[in-house]
């Protein structure tokens, strides 16, 4: 269940008032062009709360920036590496 969570950057409140403050946006003028509240963006900002993933994902493309992590060295095994497919006749052995 938890397998497709992202986690959250330990930076997140800087990273989102950094890229608010470059774009010259207030809290306010952020929150309404989120459909927001601006308290929710303070709380944001603060590091009071993580931002739940819809509002996460608006202020990732609204400010173009990421508040994940990377992927870390656990997750390397799961992944292929490429645009490979394993398909089950890669992994069966037959009994002949």
């Amino acid at each position: 269940m938890f397998d497709d969570m992202d986690e959250i950057a330990s930076d997140y409140d800087s990273r989102i008032r950094e890229a608010r403050e470059a774009r010259g946006q207030s809290q306010e003028e952020l929150a309404q062009s989120l459909n927001e509240k601006a308290s929710l963006i303070r709380k944001l900002e603060r590091g009071d709360i993580l931002p739940p993933d819809t509002v996460r994902k608006k202020l990732e493309r609204k400010l173009d920036i990421t508040l994940v992590e990377g992927a870390s060295d656990d997750d390397s095994e799961w992944s292929s590496g490429g645009n490979t497919t394993t398909t089950l006749g890669d992994v069966v052995k037959r009994k002949d």
